[in-house]
């Protein structure tokens, strides 16, 4: 590999970092994503050499990795319970707002946070994502439109106070 292809894939890491961890929920399952993703990768450098944005070509490769992880294991990976977190002080609102945001993101069904990620958070576009996931432009659209709307509810849900219904 060239000192070209290096500095390329070297710039290409934190997002596939990122996405990887959009895909797993898992911090130790997206590392190991991301090291059998570079790892394939680095194999095949030689289909990419005019790419300048090698990130697409790498979160389609990870894309598929996880298909064929979870259809070897047949089962959902679960994350790990989270403890709560400490009561925080009423400097720290801009802080806790982000969390909830967070939190919400988190409670996003899978391709909801993956195309928030890839087009919101990495600015790919519309084609370039239905290229990795393997979908209609036109769905990557809904799906985006949708994972808005949906992190939108899921915030304002928890400003709203919790009622049970009394008969």
């Amino acid at each position: 590999m060239n000192e070209n292809n290096d500095i390329r894939l070297q710039r290409a890491i934190p997002a596939l970092r990122r996405y990887s961890q959009v895909l797993t929920r898992d911090p130790h399952r997206a590392e190991d994503l991301v090291q059998d993703c570079l790892e394939r990768a680095l194999t095949r450098m030689h289909q990419v050499h005019d790419l300048s944005d090698l990130r697409p070509w790498l979160f389609t490769i990870a894309y598929r990795l996880n298909i064929s992880h979870w259809r070897r294991l047949k089962s959902l990976v679960t994350s790990p319970g989270r403890s709560p977190d400490p009561i925080q002080d009423a400097t720290q609102i801009p802080h806790l707002e982000w969390k909830e945001v967070i939190s919400a993101f988190d409670r996003l069904s899978d391709k909801h946070r993956q195309v928030l990620l890839l087009v919101g958070v990495e600015g790919l576009e519309y084609e370039t994502v239905s290229d990795i996931l393997g979908v209609p432009t036109g769905t990557v659209m809904s799906r985006l439109s949708r994972a808005r709307d949906a992190l939108h509810r899921l915030v304002d849900e928890d400003k709203r106070p919790k009622l049970r219904r009394i008969r």
